[in-house]
């Protein structure tokens, strides 16, 4: 974790706020997480971080998509080329 720089800490404990969330079957939006980011002693993470997490992941439905394949919505690989 010392090597990341602040913003990729504040995604980590953001994202693992949701988690642990979701792992209790509590309502996610951003005053739950604020509120566990707070109760955990992460108190330097920037105040949108939640607000954006809360807003992409506002239901259980989409955390368990998420972790079912972390990979989905990325980009496909490029097409080869044609051999000749």
């Amino acid at each position: 974790m010392d090597k990341l720089n602040k913003a990729q800490k504040d995604e980590f404990a953001t994202s693992f706020a949701i988690l642990a969330l979701y792992d209790g079957g509590a309502e996610i939006s951003s005053g739950q997480i604020s509120a566990l980011l707070e109760a955990t002693g992460n108190t330097e993470v920037e105040p949108f971080y939640p607000i954006i997490f809360a807003n992409f992941l506002n239901t259980p439905d989409k955390v368990a998509t998420l972790i079912a394949s972390p990979g989905a919505g990325s980009g496909g690989g490029g097409g080869g080329g044609g051999g000749g």
